[in-house]
Order: C-alpha cells, then sequence, then structure tokens
C-alpha cells in the first residue's frame, strides 16, 4: 500500500482509533516532518492527576481504566500493527513478583543497555489489583536522593574531589539543616567519610555542603540536562520531560544536590536512563518504546528514527561513578537486599542508588532504585537497567533493592544470551 497523502492517514487513522476503540487510549499523536515519516503512531500519557483534590483512589480508578495499549490500527480497510520493545516473558515475571508482593503502587522499568529498547513498563495498583504503564511514562515522582547521581557527576567531572575525598559532617546523615551546612563549633562529634561512603549510605550533609562549596547553580542544572532532565528523552511517546530547576540561594542548591526536595520530578523511564549511563560508560542512549509499524498484508515496516548516543561523561568520571554505584549494593543502602546473593554478585557486576520521599502523584512516600547488571564473564554484555519505584502509603511490602535483584536474577537465568 502506497500513502499519497501521510496527513490525511495520519488524522483519519487518529479518527478511526478514536471512533472504533472506546476502551484504548484516547489520544495518540504522531511526530512528522516535512519529507518523511519520522515516528510510528503513539499513545499519548494520560494527564496525571496534580489537584489537592485528587486522591490516590481516583488514581487508581484512572490506571483501572488505561491498563492497556493499542495494538493495531486500521485504515482503508487496511490493518497496521505496531510493534513494542516490550518482552511478554520477562513482563509477565514482574507481574508475578508485583502480585505477590502487592504494594500499593508501584513502576517497574527494565531498558537494555546495548539497544535502548524498553524491555518492560509495568505499573500496579494494589486498590484495584489491576497492571497498566501509566506510572512508568509519568513524571509525578519527586527524585529524592536519585539526583546524587547526577550531583556527584558534576563533583567528579568539573571539581578536584575523588572517590576517595574525605569530608566531614555533624548531626544525622538524613537530615539537611542550616547549621549543618556550617563549620561545626564542636569538633567533638564530626564524623568523616569519603565520597565513596557518603554516596553509598546517601549522606544528605556532606552532599549539600560539598556542592555549596564546590559547585554551582547554573553547573549542576547543565550536568542535570545532560543526564535528560527538561529533555524529551522518547520519540512517539508523549512523555513530559523531567523537571528540574536552577537553584536561588545556597540552601536551595544544598536541597537540589540532596534530592532533599519534591520539586525535582522524573518518570521511571528516566531513572533506568540515567542507570545505563553509568552502565554504558558514560554514554545516554535514548529508549524506546516503539519498535516499528507493520503493514500486516503487504508487511510494510515504517521505522521510528534512531537518536544518536551522546557522550556526556568523560571515561574516568563513568568509571569513577560505578565505583559508587558497586558501593551502594556492597556496602550501603542497598546492601541488605543482596548480602545473601554471594552467587549473583559473582556472576554479575551490580551497581545502583536508592531513594525515598514523601510526595508526589499517588501520594505516599517513594521507594528508589536504580540499578544496571552485566556479566562478569561476558565482556560484550551491555547487560541491563532497571529502575523500580514502590509507592508506599501505610506499610511496606517490599524493598525496591530485593525486586531488582529478582528481576536480575530471573532475566541472567532464563532470557540472557537468548534477549535478542
Amino acid at each position: 500500500m502506497v500513502f499519497k497523502d501521510l496527513n490525511r492517514f495520519i488524522s483519519l487513522s487518529l479518527g478511526l482509533l478514536v471512533l472504533h476503540s472506546p476502551n484504548s487510549w484516547a489520544n495518540l499523536n504522531f511526530i512528522k516532518d516535512n519529507t518523511l515519516f519520522q515516528t510510528p503512531f503513539s499513545p499519548s500519557m494520560i494527564v496525571p492527576p496534580t489537584k489537592p483534590t485528587e486522591t490516590s483512589q481516583e488514581w487508581s480508578s484512572i490506571l483501572a481504566k488505561r491498563h492497556s495499549w493499542v495494538s493495531q490500527i486500521e485504515y482503508d480497510s487496511s490493518q497496521y500493527t505496531v510493534n513494542y520493545t516490550f518482552n511478554d516473558e520477562l513482563e509477565d515475571f514482574v507481574k508475578k513478583q508485583l502480585a505477590l508482593y502487592r504494594p500499593d503502587y508501584t513502576s517497574v522499568v527494565v531498558i537494555d543497555n546495548e539497544s535502548g529498547n524498553i524491555m518492560a513498563a509495568v505499573d500496579y495498583g494494589r486498590a484495584k489489583n489491576v497492571f497498566g504503564r501509566d506510572l512508568a511514562f509519568s513524571t509525578t515522582h519527586p527524585a529524592a536522593s536519585i539526583f546524587k547521581i547526577i550531583t556527584a557527576a558534576d563533583l567528579l567531572e568539573n571539581t578536584h574531589i575523588k572517590t576517595d575525598t574525605e569530608f566531614h559532617f555533624s548531626g544525622r546523615s538524613t537530615t539537611l539543616y542550616r547549621h549543618q551546612l556550617k563549620e561545626p563549633a564542636n569538633r567533638r562529634w564530626v564524623r568523616r567519610l569519603d565520597l565513596e561512603r557518603a554516596f553509598a549510605t546517601s549522606n544528605n550533609v556532606i552532599f549539600g555542603r560539598t556542592a555549596i562549596e564546590n559547585l554551582t547553580p547554573a553547573g549542576l542544572k547543565k550536568m542535570a540536562e545532560k543526564f535528560g532532565f527538561n529533555k524529551r528523552l522518547l520519540e512517539g511517546i508523549n512523555l513530559a520531560p523531567s523537571n528540574f530547576s536552577m537553584a536561588q540561594d545556597q540552601y536551595n542548591l544544598a536541597e537540589f544536590s540532596s534530592g532533599l526536595n519534591t520539586s525535582t520530578v522524573m518518570s521511571p523511564v528516566h531513572g533506568a536512563v540515567i542507570a545505563s549511563v553509568i552502565a554504558n560508560g558514560g554514554v545516554i542512549r535514548y529508549p524506546i518504546a516503539i519498535k516499528s509499524l507493520e503493514g500486516i498484508k503487504d508487511k510494510k515496516i515504517i521505522f521510528p528514527p534512531l537518536r544518536k548516543d551522546e557522550q556526556i561523561l568523560t571515561p574516568q568520571s563513568a568509571e569513577d561513578l560505578r565505583t559508587l554505584f558497586m558501593a551502594t549494593v556492597t556496602e550501603g543502602t542497598a546492601r541488605s537486599s543482596f548480602r545473601r546473593s554471594k552467587y549473583l554478585l559473582n556472576k554479575l557486576e551490580i551497581g545502583g542508588k536508592t531513594g525515598s520521599i514523601t510526595g508526589g502523584e499517588p501520594r505516599g512516600k517513594r521507594d528508589w532504585f536504580v540499578s544496571y547488571a552485566k556479566s562478569l564473564e561476558d565482556k560484550n554484555d551491555k547487560g541491563i537497567s532497571i529502575c523500580v519505584m514502590i509507592v508506599n502509603q501505610k506499610k511496606w511490602y517490599i524493598k525496591s533493592p530485593l525486586l531488582a535483584k529478582n528481576i536480575m536474577e530471573f532475566y541472567y537465568s532464563n532470557l540472557y544470551p537468548q534477549k535478542k
């Protein structure tokens, strides 16, 4: 079939989908230029609730209504299949894990580091006991300490600071009071940590104070945008950019650098992309969710354009960040989930970063873990990156690093190296 009028095909396909698919996505987006069909059709993501009156129960109802993506469209008596990058076997395993533990809200994203393909994007809502994809592709989630990755990257890339540079702090490491950002008057209660340990244990005071002393608001914003904040990450999918604003004063810079704020927001898809930058040696590989639009009869295939990879960190900075990531798993905040998995740690290089904060929509305490895993035996393996975001409301059901660990085990036991 030859498309004589591409714009007409796009608009009519959109109309047919809305008319004939009442249970599917109600609004589709096509992105095109003046010469060629740039991307296949893409389901627009719903606008997440942002009004104070919209509760988590209402979010659960939205999630229940948006639990599938359109797989076919029809035009001029011909049908076209949309081929996604999702791996059914991997997504089925994730669903079984979520059905077993039943957290209030969960979003899991798995990316193939080599291709950028999104292999899994699964959400779960306990109240309605349904699966979907909305949370994975929405940016209503405070990034919390995940942003320490960007701060660490700026410190390692643009200052004299190394992984073994020592810092001192006083008070609790999980707080960030103004007096903690000053030189302590009483040296008796001062403790020391190097950057590796401060990252692994997610020390807010050290990251806040070090940012004030070594970074600038403009420089931190520039690094955040290198990692994909304030940018469109996906082609063909209406994913709003993750948001990072420039700090307005010193304390604001400390808050942003440590992740102790609710204004820096991101999507779980972006979380997996950030982890993949570390796994890929400082290269950002933009994620792909739609492989092609294929005519069922004539087998016409329209491929989306592939955005070029960008080297955003020097190899040395990327290597240093890998050291920080691995320390989080072996001696930091994710240690308890991996301490009984010596077999797994002997087979795989695993690194990650945890984060937790209360806020966002749906409302609750977010438990983040962005991570990567790749084979130690196969040097050609680029591995996978995983983002797990769990929203807990009244109680905790499973820790995000443990869920990520289970996914790593399944992937390398059942899918690798046949993943392609």
